[in-house]
């Protein structure tokens, strides 16, 4: 068996402090070395392909070098995108990422919390399902920095908050449809008591009232277990029983099956029905007609959350990023 590297042996090797080696390699006091020394321990230690000894670097530095992120559903595409970014960030900090999936589901949130907990990763990331911030009360009790990612509860302070201001972002829709001309707006959403799917909910109705009257504004909610089954229905009555003349699908979730419906019964778009989309999302490519959507500064939240866990440096700290109305073909009229 092949001799275990260690930082001595590169430090012999060298010349150099054991000390100055391990500065090297865990990125310490990089202002005060030799650049070319540094390099030289660098690329003695991928020759030897070195690697540290985890056990006794978390011995000694009473960390684990982990995060553990739980998301709401990783099948949902925003959840896959942050996850990719929050794994960016931390390992460039030098930290591992253990991520599992909710899936909505509060009971399953609690298991997966309890076994990152017994794993004492080093903070948390958390995406909550509807009733699983219950279970928060057991982080804070054991100091375990922690934020909310894409929710926000009662029981939890503003700066433990990461998330978009979402009223704001479908009343921007509202007034991009409304300057563009059309007359009967409608709006799909997941059925939830999540607040910011409430907020978001709540600013295309206020929005709709003052820009077009009471009573004008079409709100369709569906069970997301009964998606599939729905879709379809609600999106054909909105067009030939309520006559909306937009259409604004608040999830990307809704935005996939409900695109799917427009294309399969050949609806134009934006000819018969303007569209807007919540998210970004690379399957909109393949819809004949560019998507209007908004964009959420995935990027931007996912290096607050690590770095907020990992109290690093910040130029600010924000509880409601601002969101992007990206204007495409499908919200404008005569394209």
């Amino acid at each position: 068996m092949a001799k275990k590297v260690s930082m001595k042996m590169i430090a012999e090797e060298l010349g150099v402090s054991v000390a100055l080696v391990s500065y090297v390699l865990n990125g310490k006091m990089t202002n005060r070395i030799n650049a070319d020394t540094a390099d030289r321990i660098r690329k003695l230690a991928e020759h030897y392909q070195y690697r540290p000894n985890q056990i006794a670097k978390s011995l000694k530095s009473a960390r684990t070098y982990t995060i553990g992120l739980i998301v709401a559903d990783i099948s949902n595409l925003f959840y896959s995108s942050i996850a990719r970014y929050i794994e960016e960030e931390a390992n460039s900090f030098g930290y591992n990422v253990i991520f599992s999936s909710a899936y909505e589901d509060a009971d399953r949130f609690k298991s997966i919390l309890e076994v990152l907990i017994d794993k004492q990763v080093d903070g948390l990331i958390l995406a909550v399902p509807e009733g699983g911030e219950v279970y928060l009360p057991m982080v804070e009790k054991l100091n375990i920095p922690f934020v909310v990612l894409d929710r926000e509860f009662e029981n939890v302070a503003a700066d433990k908050i990461i998330n978009i201001a979402n009223y704001r972002a479908s009343s921007q829709v509202v007034d991009h449809l409304y300057k563009g001309g059309f007359k009967r707006l409608g709006a799909i959403a997941l059925q939830s008591n999540l607040k910011h799917l409430e907020d978001r909910k709540n600013g295309f109705l206020n929005t709709v009232e003052t820009r077009y009257g009471v009573g004008n504004g079409h709100f369709y909610e569906i069970l997301e277990k009964e998606l599939e089954a729905k879709i379809e229905q609600t999106v054909l009555r909105a067009l030939h029983v309520d006559q909306v003349d937009a259409l604004y699908f608040l999830t990307n979730r809704i935005a996939m099956a409900g695109l799917g419906v427009l294309a399969r019964y050949q609806i134009e778009v934006p000819g018969k029905v303007g569209v807007v989309c919540f998210d970004q999302a690379d399957a909109y490519h393949i819809f004949k007609t560019q998507l209007t959507y908004v964009r959420q500064p995935l990027q931007e939240m996912s290096q607050q959350a690590v770095r907020v866990i990992l109290n690093k440096p910040l130029k600010s700290i924000t509880s409601k990023f601002g969101t992007e109305l990206v204007i495409k073909a499908s919200s404008l009229q005569g394209f």
